[in-house]
């Protein structure tokens, strides 16, 4: 990268992961998540690509259980599939990590099918006690990536980073 041309937000977003301490990273492809995971594997972190986002969480549990710090990352419209990954296993056991979160059925979206979990996103977020950060600009990553590494690791708490639509790619 050239002096004076900044970096587009999924790199800063992916760099600012790995510099807090994230060590692996478990998704389900999707096109916003794409760059940050492109960055990700880029920079030398194993990126498991899996095939339903209650396995990330299971994969993202077990990595935490024995010590480590994954990071997820899925579209919101996945967090229906695993809610009960966090509800019987995540949150009982303390096994906290950052995840990041794909807005889906919010403003501008065309797909239909994407609107009612995406409106229900953060509320069933809540309803597990799990607290979640809204980015809507790339100068609030920094902050946001440490804050939501130090609740997973020093409260053991999910902390998932919700990217808004006002983010452009």
């Amino acid at each position: 990268m050239s002096a004076g041309v900044e970096e587009a937000w999924p790199a800063q977003l992916a760099r600012a992961l790995i510099t807090a301490g994230v060590e692996v990273a478990a998704w389900v492809p999707d096109k916003r998540l794409d760059p940050i995971a492109a960055v990700l594997a880029s920079e030398g972190l194993p990126v498991r690509t899996l095939t339903r986002e209650e396995e990330c969480v299971g994969y993202a549990a077990g990595y935490r259980a024995a010590g480590g710090m994954p990071v997820v990352l899925m579209q919101c419209s996945g967090l229906g599939n695993s809610l009960n990954a966090f509800g019987s296993l995540v949150i009982p056991y303390g096994l906290g990590f950052p995840m990041i979160l794909s807005m889906r059925g919010t403003l501008g979206e065309r797909n239909p099918s994407q609107i009612p979990l995406g409106r229900a996103t953060i509320e069933m977020l809540a309803l597990l006690g799990i607290q979640s950060f809204s980015l809507r600009a790339p100068q609030d990553i920094p902050a946001l990536v440490r804050g939501a590494l130090n609740l997973a690791d020093g409260a053991r708490q999910v902390a998932p980073i919700i990217l808004e639509p006002e983010l452009e790619l």
